[in-house]
């Protein structure tokens, strides 16, 4: 069974008017229309992450490709945000069309600023713990 992706806007006092008449009340009524009631959740605004944040990610993940070593091997940053995201993060599942369900690490892409910040701590004080890794940022 697909899950429906959430119809997500930032409601400013300078745009609300534009957004509701031009954005939210036709793909609204188009969504209910396709798929049956829905829920409306209203809260505060948290920005995703920054640019700066994915980049200094990666930054973290480089070191810890060029420095850990684990059973004489060591692994790439890809490899290295795999294993974090699963470790850190959790697991979603989804179903193939072949009936099949993959597991896959959840993603960072949308994570807030400061859970974005919380996971790079985490992974930075894992790195500390079990591979001595100072770290210059």
């Amino acid at each position: 069974m697909s899950e429906t992706k959430p119809l997500t806007f930032k409601a400013t006092q300078a745009n609300l008017d534009i957004l509701i008449d031009n954005n939210l009340r036709p793909n609204l009524k188009a969504w209910i229309a396709a798929n049956g009631d829905y829920e409306i959740t209203i809260r505060p605004y948290k920005s995703k992450r920054s640019i700066e944040q994915n980049k200094r990610l990666w930054k973290i993940y480089q070191v810890i490709a060029e420095c850990v070593w684990v059973d004489g091997r060591q692994f790439s940053s890809e490899v290295w945000h795999e294993h974090f995201k699963g470790l850190y993060l959790g697991f979603e599942e989804i179903e193939l069309p072949s009936g099949e369900v993959l597991k896959r690490p959840i993603s960072t892409a949308n994570l807030k600023t400061g859970d974005m910040t919380a996971y790079q701590d985490m992974i930075q004080s894992w790195a500390a713990d079990n591979y001595s890794i100072q770290w210059e940022f």
